[in-house]
């Protein structure tokens, strides 16, 4: 079945804008934990920055970019998502499946680990 298969995934999540970084760690960490605990792997996962919304999330018009890169099962990127919906911090998500495997993201010239969290210069 095409169920079973592994394949690559990016998700795009978007936390309270007012989160101040140990509180962004605590979030990125949570879902890194999830997408472990379900069997994924991740390949990246970092802050891509906080940035205005294209339309107000809960009274809110801004928010801080989260990327996640990782390979999974697709029964699994569906219980992640069901998850993701109920968390009160994540104003926003999408997931999409990717073709190729993520090059694993890189900042300054430096590898950016998995729930190491980066803030991009604007």
């Amino acid at each position: 079945m095409g169920g079973n298969k592994v394949r690559y995934y990016e998700t795009l999540y978007i936390i309270h804008p007012d989160y101040d970084d140990e509180r962004l760690s605590k979030v990125q960490n949570e879902v890194d934990a999830r997408v472990e605990r379900e069997g994924g792997s991740i390949i990246n996962s970092y802050v891509w920055g906080k940035r205005r919304l294209a339309y107000p999330v809960n009274k809110r018009h801004y928010g801080t970019y989260m990327m996640l890169h990782y390979e999974a099962k697709e029964p699994m990127v569906s219980k992640l998502n069901s998850w993701m919906e109920l968390k009160s911090e994540l104003l926003a998500y999408i997931t999409i499946k990717v073709n190729e495997k993520p090059a694993v993201h890189e900042t300054n010239g430096e590898t950016v680990k998995p729930a190491e969290a980066v803030r991009d210069k604007d």
